[in-house]
């Protein structure tokens, strides 16, 4: 019995590996490259795919398979490969290793922050952001997916942020009591996009959804324009202390600035961080694609050392994990932080490290002195054949800290029947929907973003940027009735 059962599995690995050789994406040219969408090499590189060489007749399901799955999967690898490229000042790709250049900021790091693109003047953030960037350094001003609002108002509208679905605003806090921090960027095509036809209020939101059928309707990609179609992505970090035991040669690393507001923290100023070591944990990375699939591509990742897949296998490994305690067996799971006594509903940072050390987790009769963060437990396996191609790659990029990344997960939209379905059903990254990953569907989610204006809904092509940052005449709403 145990023959057999390791020659199905093998037979199972050798299956899925075909798929990928078949069934994933050809390069322009029309030769297969299973790691790069170009024709050589045969390796991992810098090219951002088009699409997804992948077709489904009339009447395809949801469900996930060996033969639909794959494709989708190695474009997200293919996509998440060459957007962490090492890349010069302008942002352009260099060398001809992922491993090149290892302090070099990735590809995506040079997109523009949502608070760029769409200009607002908050005093003290945007123009922290510029001399962030100046040094060399990231600049990071929110700890939830859903940005909370600044003390004056002019950032954020508190009344925005009600309708805002697509994370639930709580933060997540890691082993050694700090908070994640998060960051969203939007590629050139999304930002001039968005620029060049006033998408940046919403008036001007309003004005373009009333001559185009109620939609943004982002720019799609087209390899015979060489455009790669609008995108975003959405990264979580957590601080690195190797004096708690973070093994700073597991994660990308980068130094950054941390800013917050004084609306969050202990003693009502603001904190301002510089120089601080963050790994990255998380990435989400949203793609509007162009002929093939025509529609939008969710791709997720994780740091390996996030959570087990298993709880019980957890306590059999020696790994630190960055959100799970194998010892607080009787912590609840994904249990979001409850906010404090006097604190208005707000999620206070104190000045000093650990700075979330007051919302920690304990079990019960423990002392406060001894609790930990976040007790994330992933609620959906990963799919087999995308585990499968997750090793694959990890082997092709052995060496280097991406191997200690992995795909949770690609998930699309279909058009071939209606209602349009997704799949997966669900995905959810431990990073970005901790608190909300039984119910989370990423496209499913974003299917309701849209800004309201004179009584007129536009539909925000499922990005949420939009309805959270446009600036606000005083007249307006946005909209996210969450599924």
């Amino acid at each position: 019995m145990k023959k057999f059962i390791v020659i199905f599995a093998i037979a199972g690995i050798i299956f899925a590996c075909n798929q990928v050789r078949k069934e994933s994406a050809k390069s322009s040219s029309g030769i297969y490259n299973a790691f790069c969408d170009s024709s050589s090499p045969n390796s991992p590189c810098s090219v951002i795919p088009f699409d997804v060489n992948e077709k489904f007749g009339i009447g395809y399901d949801s469900f996930l398979d060996s033969i639909h799955q794959p494709p989708f999967d190695v474009f997200s690898w293919q996509t998440f490969i060459a957007l962490n490229w090492p890349s010069n000042a302008a942002g352009k790709p260099i060398g001809t290793s992922i491993a090149d250049s290892a302090n070099a900021p990735r590809v995506w790091e040079h997109y523009l922050d949502p608070a760029e693109v769409f200009g607002h003047s908050t005093p003290g953030l945007t123009f922290r952001l510029g001399v962030a960037k100046n040094s060399g350094q990231k600049f990071f001003y929110m700890d939830s997916k859903a940005p909370h609002p600044m003390l004056n108002g002019t950032f954020f509208d508190v009344n925005k942020l009600k309708g805002f679905q697509e994370a639930d605003g709580h933060p997540l806090i890691d082993r050694n009591l700090n908070f994640a921090l998060y960051e969203i960027k939007m590629n050139p095509v999304e930002s001039s996009f968005t620029i060049a036809h006033n998408l940046t209020t919403v008036q001007g939101i309003y004005n373009w959804g009333i001559k185009n059928n109620n939609n943004i309707n982002l720019p799609a990609s087209d390899s015979a324009s060489n455009n790669i179609g609008s995108m975003e992505i959405k990264a979580s970090w957590r601080i690195l202390v190797p004096a708690l035991g973070d093994d700073t040669t597991r994660y990308y690393c980068r130094r950054a600035t941390i800013f917050i507001d004084s609306l969050h923290t202990r003693n009502h100023k603001q904190l301002i961080l510089t120089n601080v070591q963050v790994g990255l944990v998380g990435m989400h990375i949203i793609r509007k694609t162009g002929k093939v699939s025509n529609k939008e591509i969710w791709s997720t990742f994780e740091h390996v050392d996030n959570t087990p897949d298993n709880p019980q296998d957890a306590q059999q490994s020696n790994r630190q994990w960055s959100f799970y305690n194998p010892a607080c067996l009787n912590c609840t799971p994904n249990a979001a932080p409850d906010t404090l006594k006097g604190d208005n509903g707000q999620y206070i940072w104190d000045i000093k490290m650990p700075y979330a050390h007051r919302y920690g987790v304990k079990a019960p009769g423990q002392a406060l002195k001894d609790s930990f963060g976040a007790q994330a437990v992933r609620v959906y396996p990963i799919y087999k054949y995308t585990e499968l191609i997750n090793q694959l790659w990890q082997q092709e990029l052995k060496g280097t800290v991406w191997a200690n990344y992995r795909l949770i997960g690609s998930q699309w939209q279909q058009s071939e029947i209606n209602p349009s379905p997704t799949a997966p059903n669900f995905l959810a990254n431990t990073t970005l929907e901790t608190y909300i990953q039984s119910t989370a569907s990423c496209i499913n989610c974003h299917n309701y973003a849209t800004v309201s204006f004179n009584n007129q809904t536009i539909a925000t092509n499922l990005s949420f940027v939009y309805p959270v940052y446009a600036k606000n005449p005083g007249n307006t709403s946005s909209t996210g009735k969450k599924k």
